[in-house]
């Protein structure tokens, strides 16, 4: 055992409550909208896209360097980058500052990648199921706990919106502490048996290019070179290492989803996020056009809801530590059936005009997707080598967001309803869950004719 699994798996589930313990994220357009920042519905239109670039643009870094940084400073500037964004909504008025805030908030959400793929550098393979449901469970419970502190205080007039951000304030900086109290992660954790890993080669490289530099710079004192010719010998090494970790990458990478239970997986975790990131944005709309807030105001539950939908989801992933089933041979069979489930229950929502009946299919549906996309982590850790896990969380976020951009810009362009989307939503689980129980029905069935 590298550190004392419960340990670090108690600050780590810690660390992931408090940074998501925040109660005024499901009331962030009231309170910009508000007095003390008086913005406009266009103003918003400048702000809020600033988070899906800045997110896209910084996750394709952090999926670079998590590995190599070790996780644990991406996961402290994950919490300086939450705290930014707090401390930016409390004191800034103006559209810039705002899309600032959005920034910031797009490197946070960009370097959450460290907070899942930590654990499993952390502890030994044998407490992977158990702590990818308590690191899962944690965040959940941060968000349906936010969900309904929020909507507790604000119903009962205890607090306004900026006590709200107040609040959230101070639970990212206990965050912003648990971070740092987090142990580090030492290069022997997580080389392994297998082919070189992706630090350990850069590693070697830089080593060597050190060496040759210390050689060639004693040369160059001996002989009197030019310091052009240093220059230009110095840009010819930085090239040569650049090369080297493109290649490098590119290889880790190939082989990586080389490994087919990796790259099912991963397929499935790109494809039911971004539809789920999809339903997330548009639910509320669509929830309002089936029971309109302006003519039920004090009857629209909304925010209730998502926190129950949420706490319910923190439920499934904390159920999956102790369950024992074989997710190796079952899983994708289980994943293709209960994604055909949520693409019906997506066409009921767009069918339903009963606020009710929607808001249990919307339960259903985020309570099946925290299921599964733990049992989806589990898989492909259980898969990969120990220095990767950034690298492959990443890459799959990278993917379900780019395509989750493609098709929200096909929806804004075509100017699609609300009710339309949900029939494509449901199309999309449905075929998604036709192909994986495709796929696990002929692994079962290539199996039993294997035993045979």
């Amino acid at each position: 055992m590298i550190q004392s699994w419960v340990k670090v798996t108690i600050t780590l589930c810690l660390y992931g409550f408090f940074k998501e313990m925040k109660p005024s994220e499901p009331f962030l357009t009231p309170f910009l909208k508000g007095l003390s920042n008086n913005l406009t519905e266009n103003d918003l239109e400048q702000i809020y896209p600033v988070w899906t670039y800045s997110y896209l643009g910084m996750l394709a870094i952090a999926l670079l360097v998590t590995d190599l940084a070790r996780y644990k400073p991406i996961i402290i500037i994950e919490a300086l980058a939450y705290l930014a964004t707090r401390i930016i909504l409390l004191a800034g008025h103006s559209v810039p500052i705002m899309q600032l805030m959005q920034f910031a908030y797009g490197i946070a959400t960009a370097t959450e990648i460290a907070y899942y793929a930590y654990i499993y550098a952390a502890v030994s393979s044998q407490h992977y199921q158990k702590v990818t449901s308590y690191t899962r469970m944690a965040v959940l419970c941060g968000r349906s706990s936010a969900g309904f502190i929020g909507q507790l205080l604000v119903s009962l007039h205890v607090a306004n919106l900026y006590a709200l951000n107040v609040i959230a304030t101070c639970s990212v900086c206990i965050a912003l502490v648990l971070a740092v109290l987090l142990p580090k992660i030492h290069p022997n954790d997580l080389q392994s048996n297998q082919d070189p890993p992706l630090m350990v080669s850069i590693n070697n490289r830089a080593l060597e290019t050190e060496s040759r530099h210390d050689n060639s710079h004693q040369q160059h004192q001996d002989s009197k070179v030019d310091n052009r010719v240093n220059t230009a010998m110095f840009s010819q090494r930085w090239k040569q290492q650049i090369t080297h970790f493109t290649c490098t990458l590119t290889n880790q990478i190939a082989y990586i989803y080389s490994n087919h239970c990796i790259l099912r997986w991963s397929l499935w975790w790109a494809l039911a996020t971004c539809g789920e990131l999809l339903v997330g944005n548009y639910v509320e709309n669509l929830w309002d056009v089936i029971y309109p807030a302006r003519y039920h105001n004090e009857d629209v539950y909304n925010g209730l809801v998502l926190a129950v939908a949420t706490l319910l989801g923190a439920g499934a992933a904390l159920a999956l530590a102790y369950v024992k089933f074989d997710w190796g041979f079952f899983g994708e069979l289980t994943a293709g059936i209960v994604s055909a489930i949520d693409g019906v229950l997506l066409l009921i929502m767009a069918l339903t005009n009963q606020i009710w009946l929607c808001y249990g299919c919307y339960v259903i549906f985020r309570t099946s997707y925290a299921l599964l996309i733990t049992i989806a982590s589990l898989q492909i850790v259980n898969e990969i080598k120990r220095n990767c896990y950034g690298l492959v969380f990443g890459i799959n976020m990278f993917l379900a967001l780019s395509l989750q951009t493609i098709l929200q810009a096909v929806i804004q362009g075509y100017k699609v309803h609300v009710v339309h989307q949900f029939y494509t939503y449901s199309a999309y689980f449905g075929l998604l869950g036709l192909a994986f129980t495709a796929v696990g029905a002929y692994k079962i069935e290539s199996s039993s004719h294997n035993t045979h």
